[in-house]
C-alpha cells in the first residue's frame, strides 16, 4: 500500500476536543497505552481517557488489547467495573472513556504491609466480592494485581485494565492475535505460564499472591524475574508463617490454597473466599496450615519432573459462571427455640437431599436473636446465650454427616428479616433455606420474617415446611329418638 493511502491512526493529545470529551493533562503512561483525564459537557461523573500507543516502536498488542478491554466492558455491570462513557473508531482515532475511580487503598495497603489480620481480611473479602460478581458476567481478568483495583469512596473495589481479559462468550482477541499474554509476572498463575486462558481459577491464583503480600510483605516467590515464574510451575510457596510466625493457621490455610499448581486444588470460586476470611471458624485445617519451612528437595525433584509433562487444558472449558453454580453457598436459617419436631426433620431432609446433589455445595447456618431472647420474658419462653445457641445448631446438625469445610454456625442479633437479607447481600448468597412457621403467635411473626425473606432476598429460597397428616374424622355417636 502506497503512503498516500495508507491508513494511519490519530494519536490523541492533551488540549484537543474529540467527539465531544476535552482531553486533560496526562495522568500515567504505561506500556500500551496512555491515561488522560477527561472532561465532557452535562457529565459530572470524574472521566479518564484511556488511549493505546500506536506510533513507532508501539508494542503490536497495544491496539487490539484495547478493543479486547471494549468488549469486555461493553459487557459488564455493577459497582465493581469503571462506568462506560464512549469510545472513538478503533480504525482512525482509538479511545476509551471511562469512570475514573481515584482510590487506590488496596496498593496503598500494599505498600505498608504486611497488616493487621482484621484489616487484611476486610480488604481480601471486598475485593474476592468484585471478583466473584466478574466471573459472574463470564469474565476472567487474568491480570489482577493491587495497580488494577480501585477503591469507591464506600470501599467497593473496582476493577480495571481489562486489556488481556477473557470474556468466555467471546473469540479470544488476545490469543488469536499473539499465541499467548500473559499479566505481570509476579502474579500469573502456573497454568497462564503454559498459555491456558479459559480458567477462571487463574483469578484466585492471583488473590492468593494479594493475600499473601498483605500478610508478609513479601512475594510468594520473590521478585519477580524468569526463574520466580518458572518455580511456580513445580514449587509450592515459602508458606507464609515463615515469614510472620502469628499469623494464624487459618489464613495460612486460606493464602495457600489460593496458591496451589493445579486450578483444582484452589478454592472452586472467589465467594469460597469470602466467606474463608469472613468465617475462620469455619476453614478446615489441613497440613498446608502447619508448615513452617519450604518443602524438602525430594518434593521438589517429583514436583519438577510432573510439571515437565503436565499439562493444564481442560477437556472443555468451564465458564466461570457455570464454575459458580459448582459450588452454592446456602444459608439455613434457623430458629430452633421456636421450631417443632416436625419441621426441625423436615429441614434437615431438605439439607441432605441438597448436599447430595451438590457434593461442592457450602452451608451457613445462622440463628438471629431478638433482644428479648437475652432476657426470659415469661416462664415458658426459652432463654440462651449465642454460644448455646451455637451448640444447638451443632446438635441439630450432627445428623448430616457434614465435614467441617462444609458447614459453619453463625448467631446475630437483632431483626431476623433484615439480618437475613444483609447476609444474602453481602456474602453473595445462591440460596437461603428457611422453616415456615405454624400457627402460634410466635409462628405468626416468624411467617413474617419467611416472606419477607422471599420478598427481599437477592437469591433463590426455599419455604420448608413439614407435611401435616390428615386429621381422623370426628365420630359421633349415634343420636337415640326418645319414643
Amino acid at each position: 500500500m502506497s503512503a498516500t493511502h495508507r491508513q494511519t491512526l490519530h494519536e490523541v493529545r492533551t488540549g484537543e476536543t474529540i467527539d465531544g470529551f476535552v482531553v486533560g493533562k496526562l495522568l500515567h503512561e504505561g506500556g500500551m497505552a496512555r491515561l488522560y483525564k477527561a472532561t465532557r459537557r452535562g457529565i459530572h461523573t470524574p472521566m479518564l481517557m484511556k488511549v493505546p500507543k500506536t506510533g513507532a516502536g508501539a508494542p503490536a498488542a497495544a491496539l487490539p488489547a484495547l478493543e479486547n478491554e471494549l468488549r469486555v466492558l461493553q459487557r459488564l455491570h455493577g459497582p465493581h467495573v469503571p462506568k462506560l462513557f464512549g469510545h472513538g473508531d478503533l480504525r482512525a482515532t482509538p479511545y476509551i472513556v471511562m469512570e475514573y475511580i481515584e482510590g487506590d487503598r488496596l496498593a496503598q495497603a500494599v505498600a505498608r504491609a504486611p497488616l493487621p489480620i482484621a484489616e487484611l481480611a476486610n480488604l481480601g473479602a471486598a475485593l474476592c466480592k468484585a471478583v466473584h460478581v466478574m466471573h459472574h458476567q463470564n469474565v476472567i481478568h487474568l491480570d489482577l494485581n493491587p495497580r488494577n483495583v480501585r477503591t469507591r469512596a464506600d470501599g467497593t473495589m473496582v476493577l480495571i485494565d481489562f486489556g488481556i481479559a477473557h470474556h468466555a462468550s467471546l473469540p479470544d482477541l488476545i490469543d488469536a492475535a499473539f499465541g499467548e499474554a500473559a499479566g505481570t509476572a509476579a502474579y500469573v498463575a502456573p497454568e497462564q505460564v503454559r498459555e491456558l486462558r479459559s480458567e477462571s481459577r487463574s483469578d484466585i491464583y492471583a488473590i492468593g499472591v494479594i493475600l499473601y503480600l498483605l500478610a508478609t510483605g513479601r512475594f510468594p516467590f520473590g521478585r519477580a524475574n524468569l526463574l520466580s515464574v518458572k518455580r511456580r510451575l513445580f514449587e509450592p510457596p515459602l508458606p507464609p508463617r515463615l515469614h510472620r510466625p502469628d499469623l494464624p493457621p487459618w489464613l495460612q490455610e486460606v493464602i495457600l490454597r489460593c496458591l496451589e499448581i493445579r486450578p483444582e486444588h484452589r478454592f472452586t470460586t472467589a465467594k469460597q473466599i469470602v466467606h474463608a476470611l469472613t468465617h475462620p471458624d469455619s476453614v478446615h485445617l489441613t497440613a498446608r496450615a502447619h508448615r513452617v519451612r519450604p518443602v524438602d528437595w525430594l518434593t521438589r525433584l517429583r514436583l519438577w519432573w510432573r510439571s515437565l509433562y503436565e499439562v493444564f487444558d481442560e477437556a472443555e472449558p468451564v465458564r466461570p459462571f457455570e464454575r459458580l453454580s459448582h459450588a452454592p453457598h446456602v444459608l439455613l436459617a434457623l430458629d430452633l427455640p421456636h421450631t417443632s419436631e416436625p419441621l426441625k426433620q423436615a429441614l434437615r431432609v431438605t439439607v441432605r437431599k441438597f448436599a447430595r446433589n451438590e457434593p461442592h455445595s457450602y452451608f451457613t447456618c445462622l440463628s438471629v436473636m431478638r433482644p428479648a431472647d437475652r432476657l426470659s420474658l415469661r416462664p415458658d419462653e426459652p432463654s440462651a446465650s449465642a454460644a448455646e445457641r451455637i451448640a444447638e445448631m451443632r446438635t441439630w446438625a450432627q445428623p448430616l454427616h457434614l465435614p467441617p469445610g462444609r458447614i459453619s454456625f453463625h448467631v446475630a442479633e437483632g431483626s431476623a428479616a433484615d439480618v437475613i437479607s444483609d447476609y444474602a447481600h453481602h456474602h453473595v448468597l445462591d440460596y437461603i433455606i428457611v422453616g415456615a412457621q405454624g400457627r402460634s403467635p410466635m409462628g405468626r411473626i416468624l411467617g413474617s420474617v419467611s416472606a419477607r425473606v422471599v420478598a427481599e432476598a437477592p437469591c433463590s429460597v426455599t419455604v420448608v415446611r413439614p407435611r401435616e397428616l390428615p386429621k381422623a374424622r370426628e365420630e359421633h355417636p349415634p343420636v337415640t329418638k326418645g319414643d
